[in-house]
Order: structure tokens, then C-alpha cells, then sequence
């Protein structure tokens, strides 16, 4: 499993919030993917990872 920083945890946040129209998905594997294909996210960023963001975002 990948290091995700709290740094970068907290820019993938950011961008999710101010983006949350273009990656409506509720899959995480999906959303993931659109992270790492716009260069935004790094590919070693998992799904399960990038779910406690989702749920981060959801919860504020």
C-alpha cells in the first residue's frame, strides 16, 4: 500500500470538493482512474484510498 500523505490527502480533497460535478461516479476505482488520467492524482493511490477521501468529502 502506497504512503498517502495527509499534504496530498488534503489536495486530492480539495480538488474532489471543487470538482465533485465532473466525477460524480460513486465508484472509487472509477474516480481513481480520472485522478491518475488528468495527472492529479499518483497512480499508486488505491481505491480503498481514494474511498476515505470520498467519505472525507461527503462527511463536510
Amino acid at each position: 500500500m502506497s504512503c498517502l500523505t495527509r499534504k496530498l490527502q488534503q489536495q486530492l480533497t480539495r480538488y474532489i470538493q471543487r470538482n465533485s460535478n465532473a466525477l460524480a461516479a460513486d465508484n472509487a476505482e472509477q474516480i481513481r482512474h480520472t485522478l491518475v488520467s488528468k495527472g492529479v492524482c499518483p497512480s499508486d493511490v488505491t481505491a480503498d484510498q481514494v474511498k476515505v477521501i470520498l467519505q472525507c468529502v461527503r462527511s463536510s
